[in-house]
C-alpha cells in the first residue's frame, strides 16, 4: 500500500471509473485536428503510442502498470486538483492515476495482459529470476561488506589515514578478493554454476571488482580514495614517497578512478540498490572465456538488468536516462582496470616488490616469481601499434570481458576502446604489458594456487 498523504481525497484501483461529467484537460486530447507529433494524454511528454486504452509515454504507461499491478493505494492532499505535466506528474499519484482513468485507460488491459504472459511457457530469463532480485543481491552486498569490516568515515577523519605505499596496496587488494568470494558466495543463482565456471567468473572480472569496491568506498570524498584496509590514495599525494612507488603511479590511475567512476556515480546519486546490480552485471559475463553455460549466464545478466529497469522506474523521481547514465561507466571501468594492471606489471618488472601469489593470478596471469615473458602476455616496444579489440557497440558489449589481441607492428589499429583511454605511448625504450586473457594458463600452478578459492566456494557442511 503507497501513500502520498494522509488528508483529503483517496483513490484506489477500483474507484478509476470517471463521471460522464467529467473532461480530461491534457494537452494531447483537446480537439480532432492531426498533431505531427502525438502527446501523452496524461503528462503532455511525447506519447510512444497507445498503451491500455490511451495515447501515452512510456512513463505514465509504466505507472499506471504498476498501479494496477500492486493494487496501490493513493491519497492527495490538496483537494484533487493537482498539476500533472510533464515536469509535475510524479508529484500526486492520485491525481496522474486519475487522470490515466480519465484519459481512457482501462485496468482490465493490464490484467489481461498479465493473464497472457502467465500462459506462455517460462523462458530461459524467467527461469533463472530465483536468487538474482534486487533484494537478494542487495543482501549479498551488505554481507560483504560486514565481512570485511567496511565503515563510512568522514571525511575529515579520512585526511589523516595513511597515505597507501605498495604494501598498503596490495595487502587491499587481496582482502577484497577474499572478499569477493564471500560475495557470490551469497548469491542463490551464482551457486547453481559449476565450480568452473564460478571460478571462471571471478578471476576474469577481480580487476573490476576492486575498482568498484574502490569507488562505491569513496563517493562521499573528495579527491580522495579510501582502501579497503582504510588507507588512501589522494589526487595530490606527498612529496615524501615510497622509493618503490616510483614505478606505480597510483596517482595516475586513482585520478581516473575519482575522474571517470567516483564522479558520475555521485552525480546520478546512485543508491546501494543499484550498485548491487550494477556490480552483478559486471560479473554475469556471458563472453568470459572458459564458461560450460554461457547462455545460462547471458540470461541471468538479463534478469538483473531487467530488475534493475523495474528498480529504476519505481523511483519516486523522474527516472528518465538513469539507467544510461549508471551504463555509461561501464567502458571506463574496463579501461581503468587495463591501465591498473599494466601498472602492477610495470612495477613488478622494475622494482623487486613483492607481488602475492593470489594477486599474481588473479590479475596478472602467472605464479609468483614466473616472468610475465613467458605468459601470454604480450610484451611490446613501446613505439609499435597496438589495439585493444574491444568495440562497444552497447552497454552489453560494454560488460564483455574480452581478451587482448596483438596485431603485427606494420598493420593500422583495428579499434581503440576509446582515444582517451589508451594513451599513445611515447617511444622511450619501455616495455608495455597488457593482462592475459583468464584462460590463457599453462601447467597445473593455476589450480593449486586457486584451491583457497576453491575451498571457499563448496558448499559447508551441515554437520
Amino acid at each position: 500500500m503507497f501513500a502520498d498523504s494522509s488528508e483529503l481525497g483517496n483513490f484506489t484501483i477500483g474507484s478509476g471509473s470517471s463521471s460522464p461529467t467529467e473532461q480530461v484537460n491534457s494537452p494531447g486530447s483537446c480537439g480532432n485536428q492531426p498533431q505531427a507529433i502525438q502527446q501523452c494524454a496524461i503528462c503532455g511528454d511525447r506519447a510512444t503510442g497507445k498503451h491500455y486504452g490511451a495515447s501515452s509515454c512510456d512513463g505514465c504507461k509504466g505507472f499506471f502498470r504498476r498501479s494496477v499491478r500492486k493494487n496501490h493505494y493513493y491519497q492527495c492532499r490538496f483537494g484533487r486538483g493537482c498539476i500533472v505535466d510533464k515536469d509535475k506528474r510524479n508529484q500526486c499519484r492520485y491525481c496522474r492515476l486519475r487522470k490515466c482513468f480519465k484519459a481512457g485507460m482501462k485496468k482490465e488491459a493490464v490484467q489481461n495482459e498479465r493473464d497472457r504472459i502467465s500462459l506462455r511457457p517460462p523462458s530461459v530469463d524467467e527461469s533463472v529470476g530465483n536468487g538474482l532480485s534486487v533484494a537478494s543481491l542487495l543482501s549479498a552486498e551488505r554481507h560483504r561488506v560486514g565481512a570485511s569490516g567496511e565503515v563510512n568515515c568522514a571525511e575529515n577523519e579520512i585526511s589523516n589515514r595513511k597515505v597507501a605505499d605498495i604494501t598498503d596496496v596490495c595487502e587491499s587488494m587481496k582482502q577484497q578478493l577474499m572478499t569477493l568470494v564471500h560475495w557470490a558466495k551469497v548469491i542463490p543463482a551464482f551457486t547453481e554454476l559449476t565450480l568452473d565456471d564460478q571460478m571462471a567468473l571471478l578471476k576474469a572480472h577481480s580487476g573490476k571488482h576492486l575498482l568498484l569496491g574502490l569507488a562505491r568506498r569513496s563517493l562521499h570524498l573528495k579527491d580522495i580514495l579510501l582502501l579497503g584496509n582504510n588507507c588512501i590514495i589522494a589526487r595530490h599525494p606527498p612529496c615524501q614517497l615510497d622509493p618503490e612507488m616510483k614505478h606505480l603511479d597510483l596517482s595516475q590511475v586513482g585520478c581516473r578512478v575519482m575522474d571517470e567512476l567516483v564522479k558520475p556515480l555521485s552525480e546520478v546519486n546512485i543508491d546501494e540498490s543499484e550498485f548491487a546490480c550494477l556490480k552483478a552485471m559486471v560479473f554475469l559475463d556471458p563472453n568470459t572465456k572458459g564458461l560450460s553455460e554461457p547462455s545460462k549466464i547471458k540470461a541471468m545478466r538479463y534478469q538483473v538488468q531487467m530488475n534493475l529497469e523495474d528498480y529504476i522506474s519505481d523511483r519516486q523521481y523522474d527516472p528518465r536516462g538513469r539507467f544510461g547514465e549508471i551504463l555509461l561507466t561501464l567502458p571506463a571501468l574496463q579501461s581503468i582496470s587495463w591501465k591498473m594492471i599494466e601498472q602492477i606489471q610495470v612495477a613488478k618488472l622494475f622494482s623487486d616488490i613483492h607481488i602475492d601469489q593470489l594477486l599474481q593470478e588473479m590479475l596478472l596471469g602467472g605464479a609468483a616469481g614466473e616472468s610475465t615473458l613467458n605468459e601470454p602476455a604480450v610484451a611490446m616496444g613501446l613505439g609499435h601499434n597496438f589495439s585493444v579489440d574491444h568495440s562497444v557497440h552497447s552497454y552489453g558489449h560494454a560488460l564483455s570481458s574480452p581478451g587482448t589481441d596483438v596485431e603485427d607492428p606494420g598493420s593500422p589499429p583495428r579499434s581503440l576502446v576509446q582515444c582517451s583511454d589508451v594513451e599513445q605511448p611515447q617511444s622511450n625504450g619501455d616495455v608495455l604489458f597488457l593482462s592475459s586473457p583468464p584462460h590463457s594458463h599453462t601447467g597445473g600452478h593455476f589450480q593449486v594456487l586457486m584451491s583457497t578459492f576453491k575451498r571457499e566456494l563448496q558448499p559447508s557442511s551441515p554437520y
